[in-house]
């Protein structure tokens, strides 16, 4: 089974609902608001005054309310223009299909996993089902069948959902770093301030000036090479245990000059070595480039917070990459459970445009 879209987006601003990591998920509705975390049994699959199955979903057999349902709350998600649904009404009702199926398909994961739910858990989805018929005035839920049953029934599936995502994305992430922080723990991670001496002349925000053909205006020779010197002067003082910010001060490039952060290895090729010898307080030779000389001081070596943050950020940057994999494979799952079988022509011959036309026309799209 392809994927079209996997993210739902029930949580909207449109409907003044809002997604809380880790707070969007509840019990059934039979569970107990008095414990303090209930062990989610199994995933709503009666819908209330349902209209009758038209499809199923893997094991859960899906009424005509709720498709009005799901389809209704992608339309008022405020991710798409109504203008967008005239386009291409049969993309959209494709990601309906693709929602109800990641829906389903999580909450058989948040069963295998004995994913628990605590009372903010249920009392956040509460308050999302209050926003919800809130919004979305009785006489449109009716027109379309949908009961109060059926919307929490629906928002208790969507919680459940949203649970497991949340709880995986932190699992991942902990366990991305800690992978992460395993492979570079040998590495030398450096705090470091390159101290900058233009060649060229500057503006107020120090970014170098440019004649009419966008050549940089250089420093003449003399000024060159007062400026080379100087450069020349602070490496010293440093290596002398001067502080690097404070040269840059003292010698009124702090401006030009910047903190950072790196690790031998991720240098170019070339100043890995040179940056591998230097200790806390070193300094390199000056350099020279097109519009500046420059060095590079040391300011903490073998330092373990920028490794942790360094291991941090770079599982940050992967986390989606892996949790699209997991959800992939949940969703997958639905193939082995029987897939997506249509019943009749129902969900065919349902115009999702002429929905979206009458919650336009209605004021509710945003």
């Amino acid at each position: 089974m392809k994927k079209t879209r996997l993210i739902s987006s029930l949580c909207v601003a449109a409907l003044g609902l809002s997604v809380l990591a880790g707070c969007n998920s509840s019990s059934s509705n039979t569970g107990n608001k008095s414990e303090k975390t209930s062990s989610i049994a199994t995933q709503s699959d009666t819908k209330g005054e349902s209209s009758g199955a038209v499809m199923t979903v893997g094991e859960y057999e899906i009424g005509k309310d709720e498709l009005m349902l799901y389809s209704i709350l992608e339309i008022l998600s405020g991710t798409v223009q109504y203008e967008e649904i005239q386009k291409d009404e049969d993309k959209y009702k494709q990601v309906v299909i693709d929602n109800i199926v990641e829906t389903k398909m999580a909450g058989d994961a948040a069963k295998d996993t004995g994913m628990e739910f605590t009372e903010d858990d249920e009392n956040t989805r509460d308050s999302l089902i209050k926003n919800f018929t809130t919004y979305v005035p009785k006489s449109v839920r009716e027109k379309y069948g949908i009961s109060d049953e059926l919307i929490d029934s629906v928002f208790n599936d969507t919680s459940i959902m949203n649970k497991i995502e949340t709880n995986t994305r932190n699992e991942l992430g902990k366990k991305l770093t800690a992978d992460l922080k395993e492979q570079y723990k040998d590495y030398n991670f450096q705090k470091i301030y390159y101290i900058t001496f233009p060649k060229v002349k500057a503006d107020d925000d120090g970014n170098p000036m440019t004649d009419d053909n966008g050549n940089y205006v250089k420093l003449d020779d003399k000024e060159l090479a007062d400026m080379k010197s100087k450069a020349e002067a602070a490496v010293k003082e440093i290596n002398a245990g001067a502080d690097a910010e404070e040269t840059a001060k003292k010698y009124g490039v702090d401006a030009y000059s910047e903190e950072k952060q790196s690790y031998v290895g991720g240098y170019a090729d070339d100043m890995n070595e040179v940056m591998d010898k230097l200790a806390a307080g070193q300094c390199t030779e000056v350099y020279e480039a097109e519009t500046a000389y420059y060095a590079i001081a040391v300011l903490s070596d073998h330092d373990s917070d920028l490794l942790d943050s360094f291991a941090y950020q770079s599982a940050e940057a992967q986390v989606d990459t892996e949790l699209e994999k997991t959800k992939q494979q949940w969703i997958d799952s639905c193939d082995d459970k029987g897939g997506i079988v249509y019943k009749d022509d129902t969900w065919k011959n349902f115009s999702f445009l002429d929905m979206a036309t009458d919650l336009n026309d209605q004021g509710l799209m945003k």
